[in-house]
């Protein structure tokens, strides 16, 4: 884009949702700044983003504790007002579209009335998805980052978005973790869980393929949050000290978890937050889908779609957007992806 095309001003941005597509969001924060460096993004997100948007220094984070001070009406009516004091604006950027933000938009109309800007909500294409889940569509749609760039183009902020790898601007690590880094071994990143069963890799399908990377010399660093797969993290590093490596025990904040992908080789990971984490550190990810599909528009920003690892003869998936719907037979055969094609995907990046 030519310089004489970019243009000045100040936006307001929602996005309120979950950490997958907070960082798909993150490209188009980089396009933006690269290709209109005069405007002021105003970003409205949940506590968890602050880190992420660190590295932008036209942007200024809104904290939204909708669980917290801006819980339910009354919260969000402070939350507004807190808003409306930081314009004015010149365009407004939906990119969640729900109902939480229509009432934030709602109040800001009241507060600002004619200072009201234009405003912009995301095209989320759910018709199209509803068809995809029913077996009626089979082309890929359009991307979340690209859906992203539309709004702003909208609002007359068009932007040339490169689906490439990369973009974290780099962190810090332990010194533990230094070490256990400094190997001449595979570094092999593993995030086998998501939120919804239909998205997470069955225990003993993971431990076979950790049993497959750990026989050809891999170090395997084992990513996920939560206390049940903190549980089965430590029994499989307890069986295997030297090899396999917690990064949750290592004290990470978003942006370290971040910094330790980028320094990996390859990442094995679900369609989850970790796909996009590690896509926006700049590493190769090895996707397991199962309930869920890649042409939902949801495969990690710059990734090589033939690393999309599925069932592509199952004729019942994809069943679900977002992994959430309960399997119509109720054991999963989606998840049933055999670990020995998941090794020689991993291979085919790192062994070369």
């Amino acid at each position: 884009m030519q310089e004489r095309d970019a243009r000045r001003g100040r936006l307001l941005l929602f996005r309120l949702s979950a950490l997958g597509d907070v960082v798909m969001l993150l490209p188009v924060l980089r396009a933006l700044g690269e290709q209109h460096p005069g405007v002021e993004v105003v970003f409205v997100s949940q506590p968890f983003a602050a880190p992420l948007v660190e590295q932008f220094p036209g942007v200024r984070f809104v904290p939204a504790r909708i669980r917290g001070e801006h819980r339910g009406v009354l919260g969000l009516w402070r939350l507004a007002r807190h808003i409306a004091r930081l314009g004015p604006y010149d365009g407004v950027a939906d990119m969640h579209s729900v109902l939480r933000v229509w009432l934030l938009r709602f109040f800001l109309r009241v507060l600002l009335l004619w200072r009201y800007p234009r405003r912009v909500a995301i095209d989320k294409g759910r018709a199209a998805k509803r068809r995809l889940t029913r077996g009626a569509c089979r082309r890929p749609l359009r991307h979340t980052v690209q859906r992203y760039g539309d709004v702003l183009a909208r609002l007359d902020y068009p932007l040339e978005l490169e689906a490439r790898l990369g973009g974290f601007a780099g962190g810090e690590l332990p010194p533990s973790l230094e070490g256990l880094l400094a190997t001449d071994a595979p570094r092999v990143g593993f995030a086998p869980f998501a939120k919804h069963r239909g998205k997470v890799y069955p225990v003993e399908h993971s431990e076979r393929l950790l049993a497959l990377l750990l026989e050809a010399g891999c170090r395997v660093f084992l990513f996920g949050g939560g206390e049940a797969e903190w549980l089965v993290f430590n029994r499989w590093n307890g069986q295997h000290p030297d090899e396999i490596v917690v990064a949750m025990d290592h004290g990470l904040r978003l942006t370290g978890e971040l910094e330790l992908m980028r320094r990996l080789d390859v990442v094995v990971s679900m369609d989850s937050a970790n796909m996009h984490l590690a896509s926006w550190a700049g590493t190769p990810v090895v996707s397991l889908w199962g309930a869920t599909h890649p042409h939902a528009g949801f495969l990690g920003w710059g990734q090589d779609p033939r690393n999309a690892v599925q069932d592509e003869g199952l004729g019942c998936r994809p069943c679900s957007i977002f992994g959430n719907r309960p399997c119509a037979r109720g054991d999963y055969p989606c998840l049933d992806i055999a670990p020995e094609v998941v090794r020689d995907r991993v291979f085919s990046i790192v062994i070369h």
